[in-house]
């Protein structure tokens, strides 16, 4: 079983991330951040180098490296992440476009951030995440994928 902690919108603001990877009860195997701030990524990377990183860039995110969408596989979840704006999140009531979209990518889970709005669902066998806004909300998600099944919880800093 895999610990995965995803956060997104910290908007440079890690101070409840470091704090919670560095407190977890659990030995934490990756980290998604889902845009918006990607630096914030860059220094989770280098403060927790036996951690791996996933991250995409949001709409604030100008001139870095980062791709716009990402498919990864953990313990045999796989996970469709993207920051959300190029998929109307803020405008759409059922994140319509955005499940298409990380169902034709495969997907068992899709994570993704831009609304500032945790949450925590579950739509025909796809799990879709969002953290809500790490940095201003104090908000995160927590999800273990085992051998091809995922369960998530939303969680607030303490």
């Amino acid at each position: 079983m895999k610990h995965i902690l995803i956060f997104s919108d910290t908007h440079g603001y890690l101070t409840g991330c470091e704090k919670v990877i560095r407190e977890s009860k659990e030995k934490v195997d990756a980290i998604i951040h889902a845009g918006d701030c990607t630096r914030d990524a860059d220094r989770l990377r280098a403060e927790f180098p036996s951690i791996d990183v996933y991250s995409v860039k949001g709409n604030c995110d100008m001139f870095v490296r980062e791709p716009e969408e990402m498919t990864v596989i953990i313990d045999g979840v796989k996970i469709f992440i993207t920051h959300g704006h190029l998929y109307n999140v803020k405008l759409e009531y059922d994140y319509g476009t955005l499940k298409d979209r990380a169902r034709r990518a495969g997907a068992d889970m899709v994570v993704f951030g831009h609304t500032h709005k945790p949450c925590c669902d579950w739509d025909r066998e796809l799990t879709v995440i969002n953290p809500g806004s790490s940095g201003y909300c104090g908000t995160y998600a927590e999800a273990w994928a085992d051998n091809g099944k995922v369960r998530a919880d939303m969680r607030r800093f303490d």
